[in-house]
């Protein structure tokens, strides 16, 4: 049994768009030196459009690198939420771009 929604934080967004993805893999000390761009970030990625989401392939060309999905309103800050298990350890994560 998980638990109940809890809210953990925002996440402030200037892109337009949400990172889902391990930093390790594409984030190195220089990052501001390295990426120009989002679209140099992109570019140098090897990104595919796949259902209206930006899917980030590894190196090897198999997608799992990442994913960005575009936050609804655009720029601002958003809410994130996360269930637990009994154990108290993250079993998954939200990010709430437009309220119903």
């Amino acid at each position: 049994m998980l638990s109940k929604w809890k809210k953990v934080g925002v996440i402030g967004v200037d892109a337009g768009l949400c990172w889902i993805g391990d930093p390790c893999y594409v984030v190195a000390k220089d990052c501001d030196e390295q990426f120009k761009s989002w679209h140099a970030f992109c570019d140098q990625l090897g990104v595919r459009e796949k259902d209206g989401v930006s899917v980030f392939p590894y190196k090897l060309g198999h997608e799992g690198l990442g994913i960005a999905v575009s936050t609804g309103y655009g720029d601002g800050e958003y809410d994130v939420f996360v269930k637990r298990d009994k154990s108290g350890r993250i079993a998954e994560a939200k990010v709430v771009f437009i309220e119903e």
